[in-house]
């Protein structure tokens, strides 16, 4: 018996869902950075064995709105919830905190009676009997509002530590079905938008707090070709853009070093995923208040 289906991934910036997300795919299918909202729409990745298809959904950190762009992400986030087979709530161990947007998402995944799990990240981190302490907090918690954790898991994506579990219960509470994608597929985002998403983890990773939320890649040229020496070579063209002057001096840096740190960093991804040598261009441009542009709010919509 073939089984197959969908499993989102929700928590809190940083808990670590996108490093849980690569860890089981196998392939670095969604950025990480230690900048909250690095995910900021959800991203699909697949893994297919002999016995199942499961399509894992990473989901941007569950937070309170301030603005346009982060109501479409967490819309994304409770669409993400909504028809799917399994639920994987997942708990930074070292920060275990039920705050205000934590409290409505659980709500929200309580009302939904899908099937709920507790994974409890990092307990690399943590003394073990403060682990019983938190499932004890989380699980009361859940109770209350009317829900209950089919399974609590504690990991450690950083140590391989107990991901073996955790797919085993998910593929023991997955329908029989058919497999969604091709075996040889591991996510649905495009090379174009894998480009994209690595040079904004470089680009938040290198700058101050301040700044990367307030950035966005766009490739403009993505083009592959043959050298003189009948190389292939891929000629990718991108605009990075900020929403203030003062910023693009700190993006660039002195004698352009930042940008040039940023550029030679994300080069070395891109090769190592498209496989071939690559000549890459950013320019950095302003566009003021880019995060109420409708089109580009559209463009996360559409993940949904």
């Amino acid at each position: 018996m073939f089984k197959s289906g969908y499993i989102t991934i929700v928590g809190k910036p940083n808990a670590g869902k996108s490093s849980l997300v690569n860890k089981l795919v196998g392939f670095k299918v969604a950025i990480t950075t230690p900048k909250p909202q690095t995910t900021r729409f959800n991203i699909k990745g697949i893994i297919t064995n002999e016995k199942s298809q499961m399509i894992l959904i990473d989901t941007p950190g569950v937070h309170i709105p301030k603005d346009k762009m982060g109501e479409y992400m967490m819309k994304n986030v409770q669409s993400a919830i909504n028809s799917v087979d399994v639920v994987v709530y997942m708990v930074d161990a070292s920060r275990p905190t039920i705050d205000e947007a934590s409290e409505t998402i659980m709500e929200n995944i309580a009302s939904s009676k899908v099937v709920t799990f507790l994974c409890i990240n990092k307990i690399d981190k943590i003394e073990k009997q403060k682990i019983l302490k938190i499932i004890s907090i989380y699980n009361e918690y859940f109770n209350a509002i009317g829900g209950e954790f089919k399974e609590i898991i504690p990991v450690s994506v950083a140590k391989n530590d107990g991901l073996d579990i955790l797919i085993e219960n998910i593929e023991k509470y997955l329908p029989e079905g058919k497999m969604v994608y091709h075996e040889d597929e591991i996510t649905d985002i495009t090379e174009k938008e894998l480009v994209e998403e690595i040079i904004r983890e470089k680009a938040l990773n290198n700058l101050d707090e301040e700044i990367p939320h307030g950035i966005k890649v766009e490739v403009e040229k993505f083009k592959k070709r043959k050298t003189k020496n009948d190389e292939a070579i891929y000629d990718i063209d991108v605009n990075l853009i900020c929403e203030k002057m003062s910023h693009k001096g700190i993006i660039i840096g002195k004698d352009g070093k930042m940008l040039k740190k940023i550029a030679s960093e994300a080069r070395v991804d891109i090769e190592n995923l498209l496989q071939d040598k690559v000549n890459l261009k950013i320019w950095v441009k302003v566009r003021e208040n880019w995060q109420k542009d409708e089109n580009y709010l559209q463009n996360i919509k559409s993940k949904i």
